[in-house]
């Protein structure tokens, strides 16, 4: 289990699928959307522009403000119910034009990135049994839950999207203790569920891998495949932008150089640099706010240093507008996160 300050949690890579889905339920419960992405980094109408993408960190937060305005009532079962093969976009039309449902989850599986999974997916068989399991990629307790509803929900919808039958596992592993809202699990599996188990796992027969598809097509699906292998090195071209960005920032926290600058040591024009940063979900200002942050967190965890040290060397030159982007960053304010920070050192001492 990764902590935060891995950078894969603030790389702009998701889709934007399960947060799409989410606003959809918020509007049903008449929510204010735009106010839920305040300081995220996106509105809710970019939720919907073709090709756009989020980090973990913003649909973690973004999960974290609905879960704590609506409540936990089996938020993700919801959400992940809602899903189709559909909803997965490239990777689901692979998926529909595969031979089979394992052929299916196989591509899945390999491409989880790209279907904007937040979890991390496996599929193990033994003898006659074959089972999904899901493990958290980074520590989040307060939205772990969701995640794994969503993950189960989903994976269960898209599987009986896939082979057009309401099939019905034979049972559902989970890895903490049974919810308030527990009996929504049983009405949407079907199969018995057992809670405060060692790992989140869905077993089901292994019968279902050689269920052939209706919508099965080679060749479409050898194209996709090449899509999604072209898609990966533009992905991987991103990151290494994103990440020479962030680099450049770290040098000069305190006055971050103008994108026009680091557009002339790329060569490039600052127009083409700032939409290849956009084209990867993010803005030059976010990028630089997650530097600090995450400069911001690693000093935290030094009880040592004052908050006014804290500050200076994350860029700020008054502990007060530290705090207040603290706060805007994180949700919880320096003191609270330092908190936390020094009780998970000591708990790993």
């Amino acid at each position: 289990m990764k902590t935060t300050g891995d950078p894969r949690f603030s790389n702009a890579s998701a889709p934007a699928h399960i947060s799409r889905m989410l606003m959809r339920i918020v509007h049903e419960r008449q929510g204010d959307a735009e106010r839920l992405c305040l300081g995220l980094g996106f509105a809710a109408a970019d939720l919907a522009r073709p090709g756009f993408r989020l980090s973990h960190r913003q649909n973690y937060l973004l999960v974290r403000r609905i879960l704590a305005q609506f409540g936990d009532d089996g938020l993700g079962l919801e959400v992940g119910a809602r899903q189709s093969s559909v909803s997965l976009g490239l990777v689901g039309l692979g998926m529909q034009a595969s031979a089979s449902i394992g052929a299916a989850l196989e591509l899945g599986l390999h491409y989880q990135r790209h279907a904007g999974a937040m979890l991390d997916y496996a599929l193990e068989v033994e003898g006659e049994i074959a089972r999904v399991v899901l493990t958290p990629r980074f520590y989040e307790p307060d939205v772990a839950v969701f995640y794994v509803e969503e993950g189960f929900a989903s994976s269960l919808s898209v599987v009986r999207h896939l082979s057009g039958a309401r099939l019905t596992p034979r049972r559902l592993c989970l890895d903490y203790p049974r919810p308030a809202h527990g009996e929504r699990y049983e009405a949407l599996f079907g199969c018995p569920v057992h809670f405060g188990e060692p790992l989140s796992a869905i077993e089901f027969d292994c019968a279902w891998l050689s269920i052939p598809l209706a919508t099965q097509d080679e060749a479409v699906a050898a194209e996709v495949t090449e899509l999604l292998k072209e898609a990966r090195w533009l992905d991987q071209e991103r990151s290494e932008l994103i990440e020479g960005l962030q680099r450049e920032v770290r040098k000069h926290l305190d006055a971050p150089p103008p994108l026009a600058q680091l557009a002339a040591q790329l060569n490039i024009s600052e127009r083409t640099l700032r939409r290849r940063i956009e084209s990867a979900g993010l803005s030059y200002q976010l990028i630089i706010d997650e530097v600090r942050r995450a400069r911001a967190l690693t000093l935290l965890g030094h009880d040592d240093l004052s908050l006014a040290e804290v500050a200076f060397q994350t860029g700020f030159s008054d502990v007060r507008n530290f705090r207040r982007a603290f706060k805007r960053w994180t949700g919880i304010g320096p003191r609270e996160a330092r908190k936390g920070l020094l009780q998970q050192l000591a708990e790993w001492a």
